[in-house]
């Protein structure tokens, strides 16, 4: 059975993820792990921390009371899904959900974005984007107006590099769906491109899957790779898109430099974000 951490601050987003975390939990038999984040608080003057939140008891019955509600309001049975409700004191939000996954031994983590703007968008973004430029853990970002559907076309971004060793990991999450999993390529003609397309071609018949489609686009040099894949994508036929996150410097950090946090900024679609090592 797989564990779902799905991290709320009671938003609308958040609270639109948690609908999505209820039919994917449905969908999969998968439990679900709701988890609430309190900030940490320097207590001003005489007031103790204490006075500032109640207790944690207290909060976990408060998380559990909104998420029945809110599964109440849109008709919805709790006892069809296995929930475990979590709160904690941290002082960041992004790290204390990656430390409460891992905690709790989940398989990855679900949650909505807000999405950014302006100054926010380059140099911030969400706390979403923060998390997938930190984890070792697959983050599923959710858009936020949009609602689950059955899962049976997923789109793959990819170089092509490490193809076999993605597959690997890719197949038997597809597998799970029955779903058809499209490889998508943006070829810019670089020296090596006809060399990777072949390999990647027999990488993909060698598989057991036979749902599996090698999509070769031809590129725009003038877009990112996120902004190629915009154009590309197709929300009416595709239920979710896979990228990698490759490890960047500070300076890509602080941009939000990967297309992966870029894309969920601006998803037109859930997105599944794995983790790319060295």
């Amino acid at each position: 059975m797989l564990k779902i951490l799905v991290p709320t601050d009671y938003s609308p987003e958040a609270k639109n993820a948690c609908l999505y975390a209820y039919h994917f939990a449905l969908y999969t038999n998968s439990r679900l792990v709701l988890y609430h984040s309190i900030p940490a608080l320097v207590p001003s003057s005489e007031i103790p921390l204490e006075n500032y939140y109640l207790s944690n008891s207290e909060e976990e019955n408060l998380l559990k009371d909104g998420f029945q509600q809110l599964l109440k309001e849109h008709q919805l049975e709790i006892s069809k899904v296995e929930v475990d409700y979590v709160v904690n004191i941290h002082n960041l939000v992004a790290e204390g959900i990656h430390e409460t996954a891992k905690e709790y031994d989940c398989d990855f983590i679900l949650m909505g974005t807000h999405g950014a703007s302006g100054f926010k968008k380059v140099f911030l973004g969400s706390n979403t984007a923060r998390l997938i430029g930190m984890s070792t853990m697959p983050v599923l970002a959710i858009p936020a107006k949009y609602r689950f559907e059955p899962i049976y076309h997923l789109v793959y971004a990819s170089d092509l590099e490490n193809l076999e060793e993605e597959l690997a990991i890719l197949v038997p999450f597809t597998e799970v769906f029955h779903a058809a999993l499209e490889v998508v390529y943006f070829d810019y003609a670089g020296p090596n491109s006809e060399e990777k397309m072949l390999l990647a071609k027999k990488k993909i018949q060698e598989q057991k899957y036979p749902n599996i489609k090698l999509s070769i686009q031809k590129g725009n040099s003038l877009l990112s790779l996120s902004e190629n894949l915009q154009k590309h994508l197709n929300p009416g036929n595709t239920q979710m898109l896979i990228m990698y996150s490759g490890q960047h410097g500070w300076l890509d950090k602080l941009t939000l430099g990967s297309n992966s946090q870029k894309m969920v900024l601006e998803p037109i679609l859930p997105i599944l974000v794995l983790h790319k090592r060295d």
